[in-house]
């Protein structure tokens, strides 16, 4: 989901860890605690760095570790294969909660639920790390959403790291989300394009943003 950072848990954990009353710092390590997940840098090429928003988060929040330990590096290579564009944020902050996922934003952590089973949660967190890997795509073609713009491609991605089962069973999961935001419609949307139509609309959206075509890959 691409969604802002306002209104979920992590943001009301900070306004409330930022109150003074009487000169007092209420909430001290909620404060710290985002601040280094934001400061934070790496020397590996990709890292996630999950953290729980509350101890009862703990659980999943290793699960999610345990994930990205097994899939990272096959996860990124897969979107860098698929999108022809390289992965543009050494270090991406993670906040697991119990609440709707979301992308966040370029200062913002992402937003992952707790609460999902573990292949829901590896689809999640795919999905999630898609639309911030997009984010250097600041020209979008006209009538195509940010929804719709990751669909060209995430389920290519799901497929080279978990198979062709699982992309179409994330793929029927996600359509029948119950949202604002018609995700089966756009899924259709996605899914009804031929392969040639899906690298032409990929490579119109490179050459809009000064980036090389030429990328097949989206097929």
């Amino acid at each position: 989901m691409e969604i802002p950072l306002s209104s979920r848990p992590l943001r009301k954990a900070l306004c409330l860890a930022m109150r003074q009353p009487k000169g007092i710092l209420r909430n001290a390590s909620a404060v710290v605690l985002v601040a280094a997940l934001l400061g934070a840098r790496s020397s590996n090429a990709v890292e996630v760095e999950f953290v729980a928003l509350s101890a009862a988060d703990q659980w999943d929040t290793r699960t999610y570790r345990a994930i990205w330990g097994e899939f990272g590096e096959r996860i990124v290579a897969a979107f860098e294969a698929v999108t022809c564009l390289p992965f543009s944020e050494p270090h991406i902050p993670a906040v697991v909660a119990n609440d709707v996922s979301h992308s966040g934003g370029p200062a913002h952590p992402m937003q992952l639920r707790a609460t999902y089973g573990r292949a829901v949660k590896q689809a999640t967190l795919v999905h999630e790390l898609g639309h911030r890997h997009l984010w250097q795509l600041a020209e979008r073609l006209d009538g195509i959403d940010g929804h719709m713009t990751l669909y060209l491609v995430l389920d290519r991605v799901w497929a080279q790291v978990w198979g062709q089962d699982f992309a179409a069973q994330r793929i029927q999961g996600e359509s029948e989300w119950l949202a604002s935001y018609d995700y089966g419609k756009a899924w259709r949307w996605a899914r009804g394009l031929k392969r040639d139509e899906r690298a032409k609309l990929w490579n119109q959206l490179l050459a809009m943003n000064g980036l090389p075509g030429g990328c097949n890959a989206a097929r």
